[in-house]
């Protein structure tokens, strides 16, 4: 087999992944375009990225029409279950891992929209926000909080996620108890559904890295580019440096990229033995920067620790633009580094099946 042949025969892993939702007529019609960015455009920009314009390409080929309204109209038809499965079958993905914390579908709601194994994920930010309400102390929210994780773990969740860089950045450290204390009581007395005070965000990370590490199980982080609420300087991963660090028995996952900051989030990867890295979110989003992505974690990080992902979200034609895109662009990648002598072909060959499939079930024991 070539290493055309083998990237495009080999089964997905998609490390990390949302639900796919059923969507109102308007959605689609009126404000489809915003699947398609990270960004608050209004729809005159957003219209005019390259990944929607590569997805109404793509809505061209399943429905034989070019204008843009006709498509989204034909789009607003179909019966979204069994379109759903025909896209994501399309992708050749074998195993799905479901952040259950956007949208609200549950990965069983889920499971009509797809025939791939699927596999949860558990956000920590929606457990805190869930429980914070009803607790009477901080010691009895992180006894609360703890069992939920461990339980969850110790069940069908094979890894946690934070959004912290979100909420309040990258820059994660230790703080003493009375710290945690005050933070937990200004977090009660200003409650308004979302945790947002820095010191008792670190806090969650950290319990929810110690509860990871005792069941070898992944934490994974969001870094680099976002929805706007994402701070552009706050999202750089080696802001993360010293939390891991402190957390070297815990196995890290650096989402999508770290993009922009893709060959910081390589070197990091490169320097400590729990850290892996993840390429969705800029697969698909960055489209024409894919390639140089992959080439630019492939410049430090070991192969065996890269991972493919999609990163998509409520519709499925994000599950097929990111296959297409990262198999063709992973193809080229490798063809080059044998054609310049870097790698034998079958090495590359090997190389496509762990970022492809490989590593995925080995880190997440699946």
């Amino acid at each position: 087999m070539s290493i055309h042949d083998v990237v495009a025969s080999t089964p997905l892993v998609d490390n990390h992944a949302h639900a796919v939702e059923p969507l109102d007529r308007d959605r689609v019609t009126e404000t489809f375009a915003d699947f398609f960015t990270e960004g608050e455009l209004a729809p005159k920009h957003a219209r005019h990225t390259l990944n929607y314009r590569v997805t109404l390409d793509f809505l061209a080929e399943q429905f034989g029409e070019a204008d843009e309204a006709t498509l989204l109209a034909h789009r607003a038809d179909v019966d979204p279950e069994s379109y759903s499965r025909e896209l994501i079958d399309e992708t050749g993905t074998e195993t799905i891992l479901v952040d259950d914390g956007f949208p609200d579908v549950t990965p069983d709601e889920f499971g009509a929209y797809t025939d791939a194994d699927l596999r949860p994920i558990h956000r920590i930010e929606n457990v805190a926000e869930r429980l914070l309400p009803a607790s009477e102390s901080l010691n009895a929210f992180e006894e609360t909080f703890v069992d939920e994780l461990d339980d969850a773990l110790g069940g069908d969740f094979v890894a946690l996620k934070t959004v912290i860089a979100y909420r309040t950045g990258l820059q994660v450290r230790a703080h003493d108890r009375e710290a945690v204390r005050q933070a937990y009581d200004e977090v009660c007395r200003n409650w308004d559904g979302r945790v947002e005070q820095p010191i008792f965000n670190d806090y969650l990370v950290h319990l929810a890295a110690d509860v990871a590490a005792s069941h070898d199980a992944p934490l994974q982080f969001h870094t680099g580019f976002g929805d706007a609420d994402a701070h552009p300087q706050f999202v750089n991963p080696t802001y993360l440096y010293e939390f891991l660090t402190a957390h070297a028995q815990t196995p890290i996952v650096l989402l999508h990229g770290g993009y922009p900051y893709t060959r910081a989030a390589g070197y990091v990867t490169a320097t400590l033995d729990n850290v892996y890295l993840d390429l969705s979110l800029a697969t698909p989003f960055v489209q024409h920067g894919v390639e140089p992505l992959i080439s630019q974690a492939l410049e430090l990080a070991p192969t065996t620790k890269l991972l493919y992902g999609s990163d998509a979200f409520s519709v499925p034609e994000l599950y097929v633009l990111a296959a297409r895109r990262f198999r063709a662009d992973l193809t080229s990648v490798l063809d080059r580094l044998h054609a310049d002598g870097f790698i034998s072909e079958s090495y590359a060959e090997s190389i496509a099946r762990g970022i492809l499939r490989e590593n995925a079930i080995a880190l997440y024991d699946l």
